[in-house]
């Protein structure tokens, strides 16, 4: 029974110590529900089958729907039928919450694939937005691209109303369709 007992708290405690691991500045880095199969071209925040394919700087999801970006992150997308023929489309959709562009200003957020820059677009109001870039068809030649995101300014934690998180954009979802 003693060894019952010891084993059940040798699994206690690993399991306690694996669920505590934390990203950079003792946050989470990607807060992953289920993976998927395989990779998609097209995730939506709230799906959690696709979650794993939100390979760092996102958190949980809230409000069933969307998820905080940090101020960098990544994704991995798979490539459309035809992309590699035709190029593609990149497609996020996000929102600024309120009073972000009046505390920080302009944003510029910036997406690449493998260090090539696919573009930026910069957003001076809150509110529902939509960022776009083309992929060439170069890039997309795999059966999936890890695509980076980076904003030149965030909320570091503390600054919004007490969150202690490093906070950039609201993510919705973010897809990628051949031309």
């Amino acid at each position: 029974m003693e060894t019952k007992k010891a084993l059940t708290f040798v699994l206690l405690a690993i399991a306690l110590a694996t669920g505590a691991c934390r990203g950079k500045n003792g946050q989470p880095a990607v807060q992953n529900e289920e993976a998927p199969a395989r990779p998609v071209s097209f995730v939506k925040m709230n799906d959690v089958t696709a979650s794993a394919q939100l390979l760092n700087g996102f958190y949980g999801v809230e409000a069933g729907a969307w998820r905080w970006t940090t101020g960098k992150f990544s994704v991995l997308l798979a490539t459309p039928v035809g992309a590699a023929q035709n190029g593609g489309t990149l497609t996020f959709s996000l929102a600024l919450p309120d009073g972000l562009t009046k505390k920080l200003g302009k944003i510029t957020l910036t997406a690449s694939v493998n260090g090539k820059a696919l573009g930026s677009k910069s957003y001076e109001a809150d509110g529902a937005a939509d960022f776009t870039a083309d992929v060439p068809k170069e890039l997309l030649t795999g059966d999936s691209i890890t695509v980076e995101f980076a904003l030149d300014k965030h909320m570091a934690p503390g600054t919004a109303g007490g969150d202690k998180r490093d906070l950039g954009v609201i993510a919705n979802s973010v897809g990628l369709a051949s031309k």
